[in-house]
């Protein structure tokens, strides 16, 4: 069959809405189902509130900022306590998402939202099928809305929740409560695709698994470790890739120079080895053996830095033993 025209029937014809021609004609090509909904609602009613304006248009309120956000940076619609992040007419540049101060937990969503996520997005039922299987549990409603909610929310892929599932099934946290605030925090971290996310657990699992040798090393037995040590020691392996010899000649200097083990005097060793590229223990040994006695010393009224650095390191490291009454770090 041939169309010909397309036009409103008398029924409708009589009930307009002004519709809002925007000076970039492409916002209407490239606006999404749920921004298109929101538009013509507004159209119709003129000014509704939040709740009616999802209820009308079928599009959850978790959607609604970002939704919103399209055609309020177009300078089509206002909306109280959100600005345009792009000057006025010079149309939309870019998903806008409102980052919210989300420090605890995300939004709750009722049976109605969740049972209208799922009915939208049948493959959301079997990424939960699948992270119940990861922990070996089946989640009651707020744990399944949990899930709901990464994906809507934080708009994060199946693939990287269910790594991220994975993870913590294989280091036995298995609470939805702290798998929900370590997506959240691994999130405003800037880690929100799956390469991202894969490359961040590889580097804690070594972390991980060197923690042990490093708490023998300093002697921290069982405690929990202080934000310092657990830092310190994160960067030493993961960031640094620090090889666990090297690790140890630093301690070895440490405890020679101050007479008990020290994680900041250490990381300060670490760091300054790092600076120069030195990755293995055969790079430290050429490097000290480079500033062997054998090296001639150097006139009265010059010094090799690397000296002056570690005597400084030293006067610097006692003198804050003083000031903490002698508490080791």
């Amino acid at each position: 069959m041939r169309l010909t025209k397309i036009k409103i029937t008398p029924r409708y014809g009589s009930r307009v809405a002004v519709v809002p021609v925007p000076e970039d004609a492409s916002l209407w090509k490239n606006a999404t189902r749920d921004q298109l909904a929101l538009l013509l609602v507004l159209m119709a009613e003129g000014e509704c509130t939040p709740d009616v304006l999802s209820e009308r248009s079928g599009v959850l309120k978790k959607n609604m900022d970002e939704a919103l956000a399209y055609w309020v940076d177009a300078g089509v619609i206002a909306v109280e306590g959100m600005r345009p992040t792009a000057a006025k007419g010079s149309g939309y540049r870019g998903v806008v998402r409102k980052t919210p101060e989300r420090a605890a937990e995300l939004p709750h969503y009722n049976t109605d939202e969740a049972a209208r996520y799922l009915e939208k997005h049948p493959s959301a039922s079997n990424l939960i099928d699948c992270c119940q299987q990861e922990l070996g549990k089946i989640f009651n409603t707020s744990e399944a809305e949990i899930i709901i909610g990464l994906l809507d929310y934080l708009s994060l892929d199946p693939e990287y929740i269910l790594l991220l599932f994975a993870h913590c099934a294989k280091r036995e946290l298995k609470s939805l409560r702290y798998i929900e605030k370590m997506a959240i925090t691994l999130h405003d971290a800037g880690i929100v695709t799956y390469d991202q996310l894969d490359q961040h657990l590889k580097k804690v699992d070594r972390a991980n698994s060197a923690e042990h040798a490093l708490r023998d090393l300093f002697g921290i037995g069982k405690r929990a470790l202080i934000k310092r040590e657990r830092e310190a020691f994160f960067r030493w392996i993961s960031e640094w890739e620090m090889p666990l010899d090297v690790i140890e000649r630093a301690y070895e200097i440490t405890v020679g120079s101050t007479k008990e083990p020290s994680v900041p005097y250490t990381n300060a060793i670490l760091e300054k080895w790092h600076a120069k590229g030195l990755k293995t223990l055969a790079d430290v040994e050429a490097e000290e053996a480079a500033k062997s006695p054998a090296t001639p010393k150097p006139a009265m009224g010059n010094f090799d830095t690397d000296d002056f650095f570690e005597a400084a390191l030293s006067r610097s490291y006692d003198v804050t033993q003083e000031d903490n009454h002698g508490v080791q770090s």
